[in-house]
C-alpha cells in the first residue's frame, strides 16, 4: 500500500455539547446540572491517527463557522485531506459576524466564498471526503443543503434537495460494486455490523460506486469516488460513528477500511 509521506487530515463535525440533566427541585427551580463536550467521531479520528505518518486535526462545526478567512486559508494550506461529517452548508455560507451586531460597522459584510476556495483546493490536488449523517448531503428535512451549494459538482454523488434519510433499526445488506478498488482490498463486506441508516443520493456520471447498500429491493451508493481536477472526492453515505455507525465503529476491519479509503 502506498501511504503518502505527508498525510494531513482535517476532520470537521460530529462534535456535540451536552447540557446535563434537568432537575426540577421546586416550583421555582429547574436547573440543568453538568456540561460535557463530546467528539462522537473519536473512534474515526483514532483510526485516522493510526495511519502511519498521519497528522490529524479534529474540530467541531461551530469552529469552522467562526473561522476568519485567514484561519480557513491556513487550514486549506495545511491539509492534504479534508473530512466533513454532519456539517451543514450554513457553516460555510454565513459570515461569522452575522449574529454579532456590534461588529457590523458601516461596510458591506463580505469575505471570500469558502465553497469556491474548497473547490480550488480539490482541483489543485486535495482529497475531500464527506461522511453521512442528519446534516450531511441532503440531510434531515434538507437541512444539510449540499445539493444547493456551489460545491455540489465536486462530490461524486448528486444530493437530494429535500430529506434524504433512510433508516432501519434492523440494518441493511451491503455489497462491493468495485472489487478491484484499493479501498476494499482484503475487506470482508459480509462482516460489517448492522448500519442503522444512510443518506439517499444518486451516483454522479463518471463516478465509481465502490460499496452499495440495499433498501427494499433497490441498491444505493454507500461509498463512491471520482477525480476532480488534480484531486479527488469521496463520499461515505452513512455514519462512521453514532448514531448510524454505532455498530460499524466496532467492526474488526474498521481501522483497515479507513486507512485504505485515505491512502493508495
Amino acid at each position: 500500500m502506498n501511504i503518502p509521506s505527508q498525510l494531513r487530515l482535517w476532520h470537521v463535525g460530529n462534535w456535540c455539547i451536552h447540557i446535563g440533566q434537568k432537575y426540577v427541585e421546586s416550583p421555582f427551580e429547574a436547573p440543568s446540572k453538568d456540561v460535557e463536550i463530546l467528539n462522537y467521531a473519536q473512534p474515526f479520528v483514532d483510526a485516522l491517527k493510526n495511519i502511519p505518518g498521519a497528522e490529524v486535526i479534529s474540530q467541531p462545526s461551530w469552529e469552522l463557522y467562526h473561522m476568519s478567512p485567514e484561519e480557513f486559508a491556513a487550514r486549506l494550506a495545511w491539509a492534504t485531506t479534508i473530512v466533513f461529517a454532519d456539517v451543514e452548508t450554513k457553516c460555510l455560507m454565513l459570515h461569522p459576524d452575522f449574529f454579532r451586531r456590534h461588529k457590523w460597522g458601516g461596510q458591506p459584510l463580505t469575505f471570500p466564498d469558502r465553497f469556491d476556495l474548497l473547490c480550488g483546493w480539490v482541483e489543485r490536488g486535495g482529497h475531500f471526503h464527506m461522511n453521512g449523517g442528519w446534516l450531511s448531503f441532503g440531510g434531515e428535512l434538507g437541512k444539510g443543503g449540499w445539493a444547493r451549494s456551489r460545491f455540489h459538482h465536486v462530490l461524486p454523488v448528486e444530493c437530494l434537495p429535500h430529506d434524504d434519510l433512510i433508516e432501519s433499526t434492523n440494518g441493511y445488506a451491503l455489497r462491493i460494486a468495485a472489487s478491484d478498488h484499493p479501498a476494499v482490498r482484503g475487506i470482508n463486506i459480509g462482516t460489517v455490523p448492522p448500519l442503522l441508516g444512510f443518506n439517499e443520493v444518486k451516483l454522479r456520471k463518471g463516478a465509481t460506486s465502490i460499496i452499495e447498500i440495499e433498501n427494499q429491493g433497490r441498491w444505493y451508493p454507500l461509498l463512491a469516488e471520482h477525480g476532480f481536477g488534480k484531486g479527488r472526492a469521496s463520499s461515505w453515505m452513512t455514519g462512521a460513528s453514532p448514531h448510524w455507525g454505532i455498530n460499524f465503529m466496532r467492526w474488526d476491519q474498521y481501522a483497515q477500511f479507513w486507512r485504505q479509503v485515505f491512502t493508495r
